[in-house]
């Protein structure tokens, strides 16, 4: 009898070990704990597995709170064979307390707010070096201050794109409160996704 319960516990945690490095998550149940995706650093989450690297930066979002527009970094790494082909239509931000989903902002919109290049020296950069060196960065441009956009792009095996993406504010609270960024795009089989928390200042 005890070892019929040893060999199920060790069952159980084979499985949830499975889980936790599966690329693709049943519905609405985030790749991590359950509860926000991990840490990368104190204002990066992350989600990897086989397949993808998915973070998302929150550092800059914090300083707008009182804005019509927030940006989010995001980097998302592809380590399969399968091409991603990248497009605004991509991203959608979701509020999990309301169900309310965000597409990105025009670029007009954004221009008109400013802060760009403040919001591009808060991208924390540091604590991501070490994740992407050995990949290849696919040049991407949603939100260009001035220049050319490109916000049209295929990811390759081992390409990664980092950009800072924004979205309309959602309505109520923003710091402190939980958001699920996810991305929708051919080539993959379901949304990826990563779960985050704006943090007060």
């Amino acid at each position: 009898m005890k070892v019929a319960v040893v060999l199920a516990g060790v069952l159980t945690l084979a499985a949830i070990g499975c889980h936790r490095k599966s690329d693709v998550p049943p519905p609405g149940v985030p790749f991590g704990t359950g509860t926000t995706s991990r840490k990368l650093s104190t204002f990066i989450f992350q989600e990897e597995g086989r397949s993808y690297l998915m973070t998302v930066g929150v550092n800059a979002a914090r300083f707008h709170d009182a804005d019509d527009f927030i940006p989010l970094t995001v980097v998302l790494l592809n380590k399969t064979d399968t091409k991603l082909t990248m497009s605004r239509e991509s991203f959608t931000l979701i509020d999990p307390s309301t169900g309310s989903r965000y597409s990105l902002a025009t670029i007009a919109e954004v221009r008109t707010q400013g802060k760009q290049l403040y919001d591009q020296q808060l991208m924390d950069l540091d604590h991501l070096g070490f994740k992407l060196e050995i990949f290849d960065r696919v040049t991407s441009n949603f939100f260009p201050s001035s220049g050319i956009v490109n916000d049209q792009f295929e990811l390759h095996s081992h390409q990664y794109m980092l950009d800072n993406l924004y979205f309309p504010r959602p309505e109520g609270q923003l710091l402190g409160k939980t958001f699920e960024l996810h991305v929708n795009t051919p080539g993959l089989e379901q949304d990826l996704f990563v779960v985050f928390t704006i943090p007060e200042k």
